[in-house]
């Protein structure tokens, strides 16, 4: 009886066995495959993080990127492009001619194009075959232009100030040697005036050499100094010019009033703004230099009881030789260049300039210096 059964309790053995065996190599698998999908999940968020690197990168870059297929169909396009071409990237005609050429021939080609906008915007677009369509970068030379145009006009304005000068010097300076010796006394005034030019031309070189520095960002030498200190030192320096012209100048600046800044930069943006002030004060007037602190910095004020200047003209004083009345300002030894210097020296000290005016009344020039750096 008892052998009869043995075969049986084998058979009931072995198909546990297999049963355990099964369960136990379903538990490795479903362990497998739980391992494989945590790699293929880890995977695929990091091809989604390079992703969105790759669109943001893409998204920010100042150039209008652009990709088409071979069919010349827009498969993605970025911000900038977006803001360059609209809603329809193709509907500039040089444009969609351009990438149906690289589509067609697969040579990379370039083109520079305005667009049918208001504004015109120049452009320079780049097309470069892909394996499937085509790369368009598209690059706007608005800024290049316009500091192309200053450019110009400051070599036009350079030379322009220069020739004026140099023919006075040219005229006296002959007549000089045809007269000279007939008329001693002529001889000697246009002796004096050939000094005059010259030292025009020495003023707009050294101003020129000055904003040349500046523009090369030369660092500022901060310190800590008693802001009146600098005042009196630039009034000190004026007086004469001020009392050749019966004009009072004042101050209104604390005694203990400290700035952080570069002192020699300070001095020169006064210099310029009071002696602005006193050359175009009428005989009598007044000027005033103030300054006050609060929790942002000091704001120092140059007033006048001068000529003013005419609204439509204030947003172009501070453009290199640009002035409101060019006879009247060459007549008085300005050079042009002063408030323009002025403007980058507070600029460098992160600060800014405002000018308020009314014609016949006076101007006040005010500025400021943050109070941390």
């Amino acid at each position: 009886m008892t052998d009869s059964w043995q075969p049986f309790i084998f058979q009931i053995l072995v198909v546990i066995f297999l049963i355990f065996l099964a369960v136990r190599s379903n538990r490795r698998h479903k362990a497998a495959v739980s391992r494989m999908e945590a790699t293929f999940s880890a995977i695929m968020d990091e091809l989604q993080a390079e992703k969105d690197r790759i669109r943001l990168i893409v998204d920010k870059t100042d150039d209008g990127l652009m990709v088409v297929d071979e069919h010349g169909r827009v498969q993605m396009i970025n911000t900038a492009g977006m803001r360059l071409l609209g809603e329809e990237p193709l509907h500039n005609h040089e444009l969609s001619e351009l990438v149906r050429k690289v589509l067609s021939t697969r040579t990379r080609a370039s083109l520079q194009i305005k667009l049918e906008t208001p504004k015109r915007v120049p452009l320079n677009v780049y097309v470069t075959p892909l394996s499937d369509g085509a790369l368009v970068v598209l690059h706007d030379l608005t800024e290049i232009m316009k500091t192309d145009s200053v450019r110009r006009d400051f070599v036009a304005n350079v030379s322009h100030e220069l020739r004026t000068p140099l023919a006075s010097i040219k005229a006296m300076a002959e007549t000089v040697v045809l007269r000279g010796r007939k008329n001693p006394e002529a001889a000697e005034e246009f002796g004096r005036k050939i000094m005059d030019e010259a030292d025009r031309l020495t003023a707009i070189s050294d101003d020129l050499l000055d904003l040349a520095r500046i523009e090369a960002n030369r660092p500022l030498q901060m310190e800590e100094f008693a802001l009146l200190e600098v005042v009196q030192s630039v009034v000190s320096d004026l007086q004469a010019k001020a009392n050749n012209k019966a004009i009072e100048v004042s101050v209104d600046v604390p005694d203990d009033l400290p700035i952080t800044a570069d002192r020699d930069a300070i001095y020169q943006i006064l210099v310029n703004l009071v002696d602005n002030a006193i050359r175009y004060t009428r005989p009598g007037g007044s000027v005033t230099i103030s300054a006050e602190s609060d929790e942002a910095g000091v704001s120092i004020g140059v007033a006048d009881t001068g000529i003013g200047i005419p609204e439509d003209e204030l947003a172009r004083i501070f453009e290199r030789f640009y002035r409101v009345d060019k006879g009247r300002s060459r007549e008085s030894g300005g050079t042009g260049l002063g408030l323009s210097i002025v403007k980058h020296l507070v600029e460098a000290h992160g600060g800014k300039i405002i000018v308020e005016s009314t014609v016949g009344e006076g101007s006040t020039f005010t500025f400021t210096v943050p109070g941390s750096y």
